[in-house]
């Protein structure tokens, strides 16, 4: 009978060896009195406000629950992605704090370069006090130049979305100094790779003139790039806020990058 009561109430068996209530209910809020497990909740009927005994069997106490105060709810009304003082932190749908007093977050490639075979394009953004620090890993083998100078490196086929990463100033400030190292010599492809930033268009394609891109402009033309680990070199000129990246070639070599490794680093505030 117990058994079947329980499942009708959506309820497990209570253990009959352990002694006291689990729930009870009246005019008056028991103190100090035996028969009242430990998390027994206690409805007053003359407020209808809701107990939890914190206290032991032999002696219990009832503590009311109370609602959230205001400054705890306040600490609850975080955004996701959203860091703010005094609040909570709640990670976005991309498990990532995007703006706010500290950014964790990522910068991802378009699918005309995260698509290439054997290509890698990842990145990074972190922001601790005032400064943002954006990093760039690129490994070009995959990828393809074009049929002329200037054209969009990317996956072969004129494929779109060739774009490796958006600034944003949420996310990676204003960039006011940047470098790129070479960490390995581009092989298969033209070695002679640009980099462009501020272009107002995500779309571009592989193959197609970088220069018809709204917005485009050149951030470092190096001319040729051998592998230099220990010797970076700084930007000429740095991405403008919401502005796409792109990659392009500095001879016209439509043939699969089979090396070439890059990274970049940008600082903002």
């Amino acid at each position: 009978m117990i058994s079947r009561i329980a499942k009708l109430m959506r309820k497990s068996v209570p253990i009959a060896a352990d002694a006291g209530l689990l729930s009870a209910s009246g005019a008056t809020v028991p103190s100090a009195v035996y028969g009242y497990q430990p998390g027994c909740i206690f409805q007053d009927t003359t407020n209808g406000a809701i107990y939890v005994n914190e206290g032991t069997l032999a002696s219990c106490t009832f503590a009311l629950l109370s609602a959230l105060t205001a400054a705890q709810e306040a600490l609850l009304g975080a955004t996701a992605g959203t860091a703010t003082a005094s609040k909570a932190v709640i990670l976005d749908s991309d498990g990532a704090i995007s703006s706010g007093t500290i950014v964790l977050a990522d910068m991802p490639c378009g699918t005309g370069i995260s698509a290439g075979s054997g290509t890698i394009c990842e990145s990074r953004v972190s922001k601790v006090g005032g400064l943002f620090k954006t990093e760039m890993f690129i490994d070009l083998t995959g990828l393809h130049g074009g049929d002329a100078v200037g054209d969009i490196i990317g996956v072969d086929g004129g494929t779109a979305n060739c774009h490796i990463g958006q600034i944003t100033a949420a996310k990676n400030g204003t960039i006011f100094f940047g470098r790129i190292t070479c960490l390995e010599t581009p092989a298969g492809g033209d070695p002679d790779v640009d980099f462009y930033g501020s272009a107002d268009e995500a779309t571009g394609a592989q193959d197609a003139a970088l220069a018809t891109i709204t917005g485009e402009a050149i951030l470092l033309n190096h001319g040729d790039w051998t592998g230099a680990i220990a010797t970076p070199v700084a930007l000429t000129a740095f991405p403008d806020a919401d502005g796409y990246m792109y990659m392009s070639q500095g001879a016209a070599t439509d043939v699969a990058y089979s090396a070439g490794i890059f990274l970049i680093e940008m600082w903002g505030k």
